[in-house]
């Protein structure tokens, strides 16, 4: 009887433990995450991508929205990062809410290649910046890149990650 009791004991303990660690992984401040890609022949200056973002039903009117961006890019992509620019508007009416500029730092101090890596691709991502927006607004999201040449090469994706930031 005593060993049929610390069974359930332990069985117990360790739903508790699954639930909880079910309930951690469940609880991303990530509202949005969406990659686009880029046309094979290069990413012009001039070529604008376009990321719609549309609130889900619990999104809270007062949060602020903290943002990566992400590229995607190939063993031959030959610059040290990826300087982007990001125009936030309200979809509704075309209000300009924020302009921010994004890093997506490509190699450490020592040369070496960052971030992750699927055979001859890479995914980086820029450090975040926090923009005074309403997560509660539908919002247009316009991400151009800013180097110096005109169109860059090797590049697949660009994405976008917003969150709700922490106060």
């Amino acid at each position: 009887m005593v060993r049929g009791t610390r069974k359930r004991v332990l069985l117990l303990r360790v739903k508790l433990l699954l639930s909880l660690v079910v309930l951690l992984v469940s609880c991303d401040a990530t509202v949005y995450h969406h990659f686009l890609p880029v046309d094979n022949g290069g990413w012009g200056a001039k070529d604008t991508l376009t990321y719609v973002y549309e609130p889900s039903t619990g999104t809270s009117a007062g949060c602020d929205a903290e943002i990566v961006a992400q590229v995607r890019y190939g063993a031959d992509y030959r610059y040290k990062g990826l300087c982007v620019r990001i125009e936030t508007l309200k979809a509704v009416d075309g209000t300009l809410l924020s302009v921010d500029t994004l890093l997506c730092q490509m190699y450490d101090g020592r040369g070496r290649r960052m971030g992750a890596t699927a055979g001859t691709m890479y995914q980086n991502g820029s450090s975040a910046v926090v923009i005074p927006v309403s997560l509660a607004d539908t919002l247009l999201l316009k991400l151009s890149h800013i180097m110096a040449d005109d169109t860059i090469k090797d590049i697949y994706d660009v994405g976008l990650q917003l969150s709700v930031a922490d106060r």
